[in-house]
């Protein structure tokens, strides 16, 4: 069976942050940013309210996440696994393969780097907790922030669809889809840690 966040053990603590699934309480902390025009510029939802901002976080509890500092949510995201597409008789096997990922931060918090820090501690959570297969991320194509966060941590742009998304200001904008295979991310990190070894002695005996 697939585990699901909640199985997972929690916090997750990066270099400057801690992060844990979200909670039902979580919500009256986060809207007061949230709300803000230049955060609702690019979210999938509006909340009137934070009522109706409550509602919405709570139906999306299963795959929600928070990232602290201290005691303060500075952004919120979500790692939701979903099934991959494949042909009918095949279908058990590709259940819960994929996880989608997305993620919001507190506006005074940017520029320091923490955006994408927390993307990558979600990735590391989809592929190393969750063990799926294949990732993906999706942003429009204006949303420029979000975008170099996805090239920052290792997403290859798989396509641009032109004026296919509705934004809230009455504009046709373009879509992107990023991903990235757990091989890909193995071999990015494997690189990586490859990179940082002390290199070897060059003496002779």
């Amino acid at each position: 069976m697939s585990l699901t966040l909640r199985e997972l053990d929690w916090p997750l603590t990066t270099d400057r942050l801690q992060l844990r699934p979200g909670l039902s309480e979580d919500a009256a902390q986060i809207w007061p940013w949230y709300r803000l025009p230049e955060v609702q510029q690019w979210t999938t939802t509006l909340s009137a309210d934070e009522a109706e901002h409550r509602q919405r976080w709570e139906a999306g509890l299963a795959h929600a996440m928070v990232a602290l500092q201290g005691e303060r949510i500075i952004a919120v995201g979500k790692v939701e696994r979903q099934d991959a597409w494949s042909q009918t008789d095949v279908a058990e096997q590709a259940r819960g393969q994929q996880a989608e990922l997305g993620w919001v931060l507190d506006p005074r918090q940017q520029g320091q780097g923490l955006g994408t820090e927390f993307a990558v501690a979600l990735l590391r959570i989809a592929f190393e907790g969750l063990e799926v297969r294949r990732v993906e991320a999706a942003c429009f194509a204006d949303n420029h922030a979000s975008r170099r966060i996805m090239e920052k941590i290792g997403l290859r742009c798989e396509g641009v669809f032109r004026q296919e998304s509705l934004h809230r200001s009455g504009r046709w904008l373009d879509g992107m889809a990023w991903a990235i295979l757990a091989t890909e991310y193995r071999a990015r990190h494997e690189g990586a840690s490859r990179a940082e070894a002390p290199a070897r002695s060059q003496e002779t005996r």
